[in-house]
């Protein structure tokens, strides 16, 4: 084996130089993205305002969507974003909401949310704290070489000593260059398989608390794709098929997007559009997620990146 030379060397401190720029850009903005939206979390605001006003800071501090912001009422777990047409939703008196984002510099990514409560039901009113002792916890054990099933365990206990479940479908993930959910899994149960943690990767400690059995279903709703870059070439029928396939390489490659993001580009053919991308296996859908209805869940979520003995926080 040949030793690496002097320019690759080189080339290597560029890219992660490069890396821990951007991603400290990235939570920066997150940060302030955070701090912008949160006193507009009331009682009878428009979700789509709300989604609109915080992915619009995004690309005013410089970021772009690393996906579309996602904002989960009560039972709804995660992937519900506004749809084409507004659908009208809005916060009431006795909701808990969850506001997920994610800002992106060249690809490089964070992942952040936090929790919102308009009820003062007893029995929720440690639900939020549940999710952000359990980050914190969690924080606490992230260095290389930790097997991230031991964070698991650690939530899990925590989770279920605040006397709610965790979302045994759902929980953190490594994030990558590109691509939100990485390889390695980040679990919220003990018995869940884990992942080492290695100096210089990036996770999402993602965590839900829920009143419910701790499962999801898919629903039959989804207002966010994502390209799947494994598909090949397929033929596609329609015109405009092939130029929002063409409009998704180019802006959003492979990071999800809202199919309402398609709107100022295409004005007709959207939805048959996306159909055929799906049906072709272009495009995958990310259905909303959510518990049984009448449950509560709430959710923490901060992104970290592992450093020699520890980590820093990126959100």
């Amino acid at each position: 084996m040949s030793e690496k030379s002097r320019e690759d060397i080189e080339n290597e401190e560029k890219e992660k130089k490069l890396k821990i720029e951007s991603l400290k850009k990235a939570g920066h903005i997150a940060q302030d993205v955070k701090k912008y939206i949160r006193p507009q979390i009331k009682v009878g605001a428009k979700v789509l305002d709300l989604i609109k006003s915080a992915e619009g800071k995004i690309g005013e501090l410089g970021g772009a969507c690393a996906f579309p912001v996602n904002f989960s009422i009560n039972n709804i777990a995660a992937h519900y974003t506004s749809p084409i047409k507004d659908d009208g939703l809005t916060i009431n008196e006795g909701d808990i909401v969850k506001l997920d984002l994610g800002v992106h510099i060249e690809g490089y990514i964070v992942d952040t949310a936090f929790s919102v409560s308009f009820n003062d039901d007893k029995g929720l009113e440690n639900i939020i704290q549940a999710t952000e002792v359990a980050v914190e916890a969690a924080k606490a054990m992230a260095k290389p070489k930790v097997n991230t099933r031991e964070l698991g365990k650690k939530i899990e206990s925590i989770i279920k000593g605040f006397k709610y479940n965790p979302i045994k479908e759902l929980g953190g993930h490594q994030i990558e260059r590109w691509t939100v959910h990485g390889k390695k899994a980040l679990p919220e149960l003990g018995n869940q398989g884990g992942d080492i943690m290695e100096e210089g990767e990036v996770f999402a400690i993602e965590i839900f608390a829920s009143t419910g059995e701790g499962s999801i279903h898919m629903t039959n709703n989804s207002y966010i794709y994502e390209l799947n870059p494994y598909s090949g070439r397929v033929p596609l029928r329609r015109k405009t098929s092939k130029q929002i396939l063409a409009h998704v390489n180019k802006h959003y490659k492979t990071l999800p997007f809202a199919e309402r993001w398609l709107v100022k580009e295409f004005r007709m053919g959207i939805a048959f559009g996306l159909q055929e991308l799906v049906n072709q296996n272009k495009f995958r859908r990310h259905n909303v997620l959510a518990e049984k209805k009448g449950e509560f869940i709430a959710q923490t979520e901060e992104t970290i990146l592992i450093t020699e003995d520890s980590f820093t926080q990126l959100t």
